[in-house]
């Protein structure tokens, strides 16, 4: 029971927190490096320390197959599998990133974690609560139960008073910022120079549709559609228009809150605030 007591350790129930915290959370809402970083190092902690802790002779060879075993995951060896794995209809995914190999720092720590006898005093029952919630958070972090919800019928207004070309040009170099964060992530996009549009994937989604103001008149109306909203495009030499007409968001799929508010929100401080404030 010695070693069932470990469980208590902080650093180790700081972790399970951090990860559910972070992939149900802060993942959707932020979507930054930090999210994506931060499951590495809380994960990797909690892993190595809970198996540490049930396999308490192995240790050391936990913590040695755990570092193999994440430098594989996170390199492009692993594609193989994970495409094996998604055509069974398992959702497992994973960003190619070789800087988050420094999380395997978290499994020195784990290491000399396993050597305290520091814990907090916990009964059996909240043990075994423990290492249940550790478990999902550990399938939450590559399984995510998301799915990627519509809002039609939108048709919000956004006025420039600059040129429709203006407005194209200042959309083209937003897009342009959102494909290379999206690639220096993930490095998983393509560029159809036949359509001028950028997919994720290959053609799974569309990140960005680059438009050239060359081709199109001063009285076309131009829709235009990507993975995450779809709008109009109006306007003349002095003034533009933008209309929001759909928005998608990726919600929990058990959630049934409506957040049509909050993607038409996240719409306008992607694409609306950068482009009224692009120089």
């Amino acid at each position: 029971m010695r070693e069932a007591n470990k469980i208590g350790h902080p650093i180790f129930i700081i972790c399970v927190l951090t990860l559910i915290l972070n992939d149900w959370y802060f993942k959707t809402t932020f979507h930054n490096n930090l999210t994506g970083k931060l499951s590495d190092f809380a994960g990797l902690f909690a892993f190595s320390y809970l198996l540490g802790t049930l396999f308490p002779k192995g240790f050391i060879k936990i913590h040695i197959w755990t570092a193999l075993l994440f430098i594989f995951w996170k390199s492009e060896l692993s594609q193989s599998f994970i495409n094996l794995i998604n055509e069974f209809g398992i959702p497992i995914n994973r960003t190619i990133d070789f800087t988050d190999n420094i999380a395997l720092i978290s499994l020195f720590i784990s290491y000399f974690a396993l050597q305290s006898n520091f814990a907090l005093t916990m009964n059996l029952f909240l043990q075994k609560s423990l290492v249940l919630i550790s478990c999902v958070s550990f399938m939450a972090t590559t399984m995510p139960p998301r799915i990627n919800r519509k809002y039609v019928k939108i048709y919000k207004q956004y006025e420039f008073p600059f040129s429709k070309r203006e407005l194209i040009s200042r959309l083209n170099m937003v897009q342009m910022k959102e494909v290379r964060k999206i690639n220096k992530l993930r490095g998983l996009v393509d560029f159809d120079s036949k359509t001028n549009v950028f997919h994720f994937q290959g053609k799974t989604d569309t990140l960005a549709l680059l438009l050239d103001p060359e081709n199109i008149n001063d009285l076309d109306v131009i829709q235009f559609k990507t993975s995450f909203a779809e709008i109009l495009i109006l306007g003349n030499e002095k003034k533009s228009e933008l209309v929001l007409l759909t928005v998608y968001k990726t919600v929990s799929m058990f959630d049934d809150k409506d957040y049509r508010d909050k993607a038409i929100t996240q719409f306008e401080k992607r694409i609306i605030n950068k482009i009224k404030n692009y120089r």
